[in-house]
């Protein structure tokens, strides 16, 4: 018996690049690569027949009736094919199927109403720890500094600049993106 051939990619998709990923698992499975799991960064992939499949991503957070939301899909025809990070990823054969019935949301007022979710349960804490975890740091580096030598000082301070840029250019990022999405369905 033959085992099936497998490809791994690792594509950086961040908040507001949801309806991104899910065209690029879409494009994947029209060449041949079925979705099998995804981790991180990370979508791994099984060889398959090319067919046309749309893959659509929601946010979920902490449901608490979780089996009865992946039923609720799984009633309207998608098939539930991971989790990662409260991200769930469903496909839906779309042949035949309408633009409606290739769309998990409703409405425009749902894919806001997600967003929302986004926004409290993942980049809020991540503000958090910015304001509590590295700007404290960077402080006391600057009031600690005349009993470092300059090596650490220096590798201190470069790392916490790094950090502190790091978390600035993905805060922008998304905030331009959920402004985006936000023009998007409010249009």
């Amino acid at each position: 018996m033959s085992e099936k051939a497998r490809m791994t990619t690792h594509k950086v998709f961040l908040l507001p690049d949801y309806e991104k990923e899910g065209e690029y698992l879409t494009k994947m499975h029209s060449v041949g690569w079925k979705l099998e799991r995804v981790s991180g960064f990370s979508q791994h992939f099984v060889k398959c027949e090319p067919e046309n499949v749309v893959y659509k991503l929601d946010y979920a957070a902490n449901n608490t009736n979780y089996p009865e939301y992946i039923k609720m899909f799984a009633d309207y025809g998608w098939e539930h094919c991971g989790r990662v990070m409260g991200f769930d990823y469903f496909r839906r054969n779309a042949d035949g199927l309408s633009e409606e019935e290739m769309e998990i949301f409703s409405d425009p007022q749902s894919k806001l109403d997600m967003m929302k979710r986004v926004i409290l349960t993942r980049m809020t804490p991540l503000l958090i720890i910015f304001f509590m975890g590295i700007l404290p740091n960077m402080y006391m580096i600057v009031v600690n500094s005349m009993n470092w030598d300059r090596s650490t000082l220096l590798f201190l301070a470069v790392l916490y600049l790094g950090v502190f840029a790091l978390y600035v250019s993905i805060f922008i990022y998304c905030i331009r993106g959920f402004r985006k999405l936000k023009k998007k369905y409010t249009e």
